[in-house]
């Protein structure tokens, strides 16, 4: 963080797939702007836009999504 702006994010996505996995867009969104809560909404919503759940897993994706927007934001109150 630099004040209230992401300098730099590196968020890894695991327990999700198959493989842990970077969500470089989702980084790429959310460097030198604000964090909110629209922020890391945003940024979830693109560390999940290619997420391609099986019937019986969908529920991850709703659940990977809030679990991100919780870190982001508990991340951003850690540097205040």
């Amino acid at each position: 963080m630099d004040g209230k702006s992401v300098r730099t994010a590196r968020i890894a996505l695991g327990g999700v797939a198959t493989v842990p996995w970077r969500a470089k867009e989702a980084e790429a969104l959310l460097a030198g702007k604000p964090l909110d809560e629209a922020a890391a909404t945003h940024a979830a919503d693109a560390a999940f836009a290619g997420a391609k759940p099986h019937e019986h897993n969908a529920y991850k994706v709703p659940l990977g999504k809030a679990t991100l927007i919780r870190a982001l934001l508990a991340a951003q109150a850690m540097e205040l």
